[in-house]
């Protein structure tokens, strides 16, 4: 997690397991978890949650791998599977440096928005947008 707060403690890492699974009943395409077929092991996890933003709840698209699953193409792989389910207004927010996620990102349809402050540090927005019939509506 070179580009987040860091890795989470066990027991708020299971709260957040917690919250995923309880966001999954509420949508398709929440959070999953990202399983290596080769060797069954759980190296990270794609999907959505919600998330405060200017004054608006929205949808947060982002995965993470274990750093020993990067550059493989779990992420892309992982991503279409759950966002083949995602409709309405999704962003990812990344850092600026994270060049790799923005690569990423723009294979899975979503285009660059804005810059803005999330969480006290400055990050760069990507905006995906289909509707229910899978059209993506105009901006």
């Amino acid at each position: 997690m070179a580009f987040s707060t860091g890795v989470l403690e066990p027991d708020a890492a299971h709260a957040r397991f917690d919250g995923m699974l309880a966001r999954s009943a509420e949508l398709p395409f929440a959070k999953q978890p990202v399983v290596e077929r080769l060797t069954g092991l759980l190296i990270g996890y794609a999907g959505v949650d919600w998330f405060d933003f200017e004054g608006r709840r929205r949808l947060e698209f982002g995965y993470r791998l274990v750093p020993e699953a990067r550059g493989r193409g779990y992420a892309t792989e992982a991503s279409r599977a759950v966002l083949a389910k995602a409709v309405g207004e999704l962003l990812a927010i990344i850092d600026p440096r994270n060049q790799p996620s923005q690569n990423v990102v723009r294979k899975l349809g979503f285009v660059p928005w804005r810059r803005a402050v999330v969480d006290g540090a400055v990050r760069n927005l990507y905006r995906r947008c289909i509707d229910a019939a899978g059209v993506v509506p105009p901006t």
